[in-house]
Parts: structure tokens; C-alpha cells; sequence
């Protein structure tokens, strides 16, 4: 199962990876049960379908707590249902379990990153690029601790690299974007918004922005243009920006 979790456009996977031993039957059919509803939870996007999901994959994991797999989806239960302190325990007993996945770290550092503790977060993520250095949700999982530190330049290396890795992530180009628009290089925040929209055309917050970095860089035809857009899209924010410079 694939479902974006809270940071900057972050991917899970529900495992459904062989066993390394065997398991009991009793024990790997709670499991599947779990990988069957965690998938029609994704489907509907209905979280009472991710609760019983979890609670398949803990009795799995009650019956054989050593199997990687089973923490590791009830990791990825808890984090989805926003768990936060329950993913925690999980993702670390997974990775005791199996201290070489990649995703198992990257899914600590962003429990970690959400409960602010940042250096513990940037070790996870940092294993994980160790293990994949392409891993791009790690990379935005870094560059997100830079934004929360104020470190704007670390911040939009790392958005870089992630849209690098990733080169149709709208997230990582319009939070380039934002970050190169804070910054108040106004050229290089309209190339990321247009390259955000290019990807994403729907995009409305990408929209909002590029009718400000426009704006500001005195632009006010095309200003108006991108805003009028917004605001038709429901932006309020927009539509007050838009009156403005039809003042």
C-alpha cells in the first residue's frame, strides 16, 4: 500500500515482503488480513479500515514479536493514523530487527521530525540516504529540518537535490519555490512555481505563489493574471492581493 504521510509528499509502503523464517499460520493470516484492509483503506481512504489494519497487524506481531514485517506495518498504521509515540516504539523495534532498511529509518526520522526531535531525525533520514542515497523522501525530510531551523540555504540544497532525484515532484519545486521567494530571488521562485505548475497543473498554491513573485518583481500584468486564477480556484488570500493592484 502507498499513502503520503504528513512531511513534504513522504511515501510508505504496506510490506508485504517473504517471511525471512517461517511463520505460524495463525500469526501471517492476521498479517495478510492487515496488507488486505490497509489496501482498501487506501482505496477509500477510510481510516476505520487503517484501525482494524492495525490491530491485525498487532496480534501478528503480540503471537511473533521478532518478525521485521509485522512492526513494520504496525509502524506504518500507527504513523498514518497519527500515532505518533506508538509509530516511534514500532519503527524502532523494526529496525532492531532489521537495521538495514531503508525504509524502516526514513519512517523513524519522519516520526521524529513531526515530534520535533530533530537530531534523532536527521540520523534516521541520514541512515537511510546511507543505505539509498537517492532515498528521496529522506531528502525532503532534511530539507524540512533546515526550514524549521530557519537554515533557508541548507533547505533549498536540499529541495534541489530531492527534485533532482524526483524531477516530477511538484512539492519539491514549489517548496523550492517558497524557499527561493523568501530568500526574495524572485527570478529563481518564478522558474519553481512555473516548473511546479508544469508538473501540476491544478496546483492553485503554486498559482498563489507565482502571482507573488511576479508581483514583487514588478511584474504586475502577469501578477494579475496568475492571481485572478487563484482566486477563481478559492484562494481568498489572492483575490485581496488581486484587488490591490487594481487599485
Amino acid at each position: 500500500m502507498i499513502r503520503q504521510v504528513a512531511w513534504l509528499g513522504a511515501l510508505a509502503v504496506f510490506c508485504a515482503a517473504p517471511a525471512v523464517r517461517a511463520q505460524s499460520g495463525v500469526s501471517e493470516g492476521f498479517y495478510k488480513e492487515g496488507v488486505k484492509l490497509g489496501e482498501e483503506s487506501r482505496k477509500s481512504g477510510d481510516d476505520a479500515k487503517l484501525a482494524e489494519a492495525l490491530s491485525r497487524f498487532q496480534k501478528a506481531a503480540v503471537l511473533e514479536p521478532k518478525v521485521f514485517k509485522y512492526q513494520l506495518n504496525m509502524a506504518y498504521a500507527y504513523d498514518w493514523l497519527n500515532r505518533l509515540p506508538e509509530a516511534q516504539a514500532a519503527y524502532e523495534t523494526a529496525i532492531t530487527l532489521g537495521p538495514r532498511d531503508r525504509a524502516a529509518h526514513g519512517g523513524l526520522g519522519d516520526v521524529y521530525r513531526r515530534l520535533k526531535f530533530y537530531e534523532r531525525a536527521e540520523k534516521e533520514f541520514k541512515a537511510a540516504l546511507a543505505l539509498d542515497k537517492k532515498d528521496f523522501s529522506s531528502q525532503m525530510g532534511l530539507a524540512a529540518i533546515a526550514v524549521e531551523r530557519d537554515d533557508l540555504d541548507g533547505a533549498l540544497k536540499m529541495y534541489q537535490v530531492a527534485l533532482k532525484t524526483n524531477p516530477k515532484s511538484s512539492e519539491a519545486a514549489f517548496k523550492s519555490a517558497n524557499i527561493l521567494w523568501r530568500k526574495k530571488e524572485y527570478p529563481g521562485a518564478i522558474d519553481n512555481y512555473r516548473k511546479a505548475l508544469a508538473i501540476k497543473p491544478d496546483y492553485t498554491e503554486a498559482q498563489f505563489g507565482l502571482g507573488l513573485a511576479l508581483k514583487e518583481k514588478g511584474d504586475k500584468e502577469a501578477a494579475r493574471v496568475e492571481l485572478k486564477k487563484a482566486c477563481q480556484a478559492g484562494i481568498k488570500q489572492a483575490c485581496g492581493h488581486l484587488r490591490k493592484l487594481d487599485e
